[in-house]
């Protein structure tokens, strides 16, 4: 795996990107589609890669697949709460979907290719 501090860097740039979505997204909407598009669907991709960053601190000790396994568990979550969404009275996003399933790519690719080199 990767240094700790790689996920460390991962993490807490996915968790300051996730504040200043948070705080700017409202005044921002309406400049731009594109630019609506990734900050609507921007939170569902930090929470995934975020949280898969601070699984993999956590599971150091773990095999290869552990830790994809995991990482899998986490973009499932993410993707039956908005699936969930499609009935409740919140709004279904089909970016929201996509978002998660880059992020949870992205934690794939980054685990594969850096198996795969040593």
């Amino acid at each position: 795996m990767r240094s700790q501090g790689f996920y460390i860097f991962c993490f807490l740039t996915c968790f300051v990107l996730s504040i200043l979505v948070k705080v700017y997204r409202d005044k921002l909407y309406g400049i731009n589609v594109f630019l609506d598009i990734i900050l609507g669907s921007s939170p569902s991709f930090l929470y995934v890669f975020g949280l898969s960053s601070l699984l993999i601190l956590f599971t150091r000790k773990l095999k290869f697949e552990s830790v994809i396994k995991y990482s899998f568990i986490v973009m499932l979550g993410a993707l039956s709460y908005e699936i969930e969404q499609y009935w409740s009275s919140r709004v279904f996003d089909f970016y929201d979907v996509v978002a998660t399933l880059l992020a949870f790519s992205l934690v794939l690719i980054i685990h594969i290719n850096y198996f795969f080199k040593k």
